[in-house]
């Protein structure tokens, strides 16, 4: 029975997850969080390097997870993915033509950049008036090499390194019958938006904020430590009959600036696919269990809202997942997916 490790590194968590596949069916062998004291995915400094090196390490070996065929994930802060639309190339054209596109839509210095690419839609060759689309992702070698570096230093063998999106996207794809879906991950610093249409990838947009905001936001509203802070959102989250709704009152201003975000990218999406509108908002990552969080969203946007899941998705005997975790392991879960 081949089984695939998907290791996710945030900056408030580290999430491993063993998944194997029994029909049409996955089955998780193990999972595991484990705090991330650092509250950094790259370090800068040697000492802060080792530390992180040695807690990958520990959670790996403690708990016995394979260290072999890991699949792993780069943060999409750390990249630049882009879908444009071109005229129709072939393959060998769109090779020779691939580095110019890049140098336009890429952020990334042309000698330090590692660029992938896929086309996502290629018209028929009788259709003289559609452009093809063309998946761009590019991520700086310097930082890959960096990246790599820490694995290897944790006795991990790597099969891949996969952005976030492209690991919740394989999972979104799981749905045969899926609609025209925006998913948003909530991960600790960023919340990541992508939309997936007619089975295609059709948005990505990455925006610098995340759960950790809102745990400031109460820090600083009701004045408790960060730690209980952390504690007061997953426990009360949204609820207003929960602390006669201080902890809502709280997050709701700061919310209301992640909705906007939404807003602006369905509206993009929308704009620029001939009115097409979102069918489905799909809620991934830690803080897409805050309590109350989707009856928001649902109210605040006209779309139905739900959470990423596998509906085929089993435990192993004595593999125990809390419900409210479960979203936090969607990018290792996406992750280990590819492996097989």
């Amino acid at each position: 029975m081949k089984i695939s490790t998907g290791l996710d590194v945030g900056t408030y968590s580290i999430k491993l997850l063993e998944l194997s596949k029994q029909g049409s069916a996955y089955r998780v062998h193990k999972a595991m969080i484990v705090p991330n004291t650092l509250g950094i995915v790259m370090p800068a400094q040697d000492a802060d390097r080792v530390k992180l090196v040695t807690l990958m390490k520990q959670a790996f070996k403690e708990s016995k997870f394979h260290m072999d065929n890991v699949r792993a994930g780069i943060p999409e802060s750390f990249v630049s993915t882009k879908i444009i639309s071109i005229p129709p190339l072939s393959d060998q054209e769109l090779a020779s033509a691939i580095g110019w596109q890049a140098e336009q839509y890429i952020p990334i210095p042309g000698e330090d950049l590692q660029l992938e690419y896929h086309v996502l839609f290629r018209p028929p060759k009788t259709d003289m008036t559609s452009l093809m689309r063309v998946l761009l992702v590019g991520v700086s070698k310097s930082f890959i090499n960096k990246y790599s570096d820490l694995y290897y230093d944790a006795d991990l063998g790597i099969s891949s390194l996969e952005t976030h999106v492209l690991s919740l996207y394989r999972m979104a794809l799981l749905d045969e019958n899926l609609p025209t879906t925006m998913v948003i991950h909530i991960g600790s610093s960023t919340m990541d938006i992508f939309v997936v249409h007619e089975r295609e990838l059709a948005f990505v947009y990455s925006y610098p904020n995340g759960g950790t905001v809102l745990s400031r936001t109460i820090e600083r509203a009701i004045g408790l430590d960060p730690l209980q802070s952390e504690e007061y959102k997953r426990t009360y989250g949204l609820d207003e009959a929960q602390l006669e709704g201080k902890i809502r009152n709280a997050l709701l201003p700061v919310l209301q600036t992640f909705v906007a975000e939404i807003q602006k990218s369905m509206q993009y999406f929308s704009g620029s696919h001939q009115g097409t509108p979102i069918k489905r908002l799909l809620l991934s990552g830690g803080t897409a269990a805050l309590p109350n969080l989707a009856p928001v969203l649902a109210q605040a946007l006209p779309v139905e809202v739900a959470p990423l899941t596998i509906p085929t998705l089993g435990f192993e005997q004595g593999v125990q997942v809390p419900t409210a975790d479960l979203p936090a392991y969607n990018i290792a879960l996406g992750l280990a997916l590819g492996g097989l």
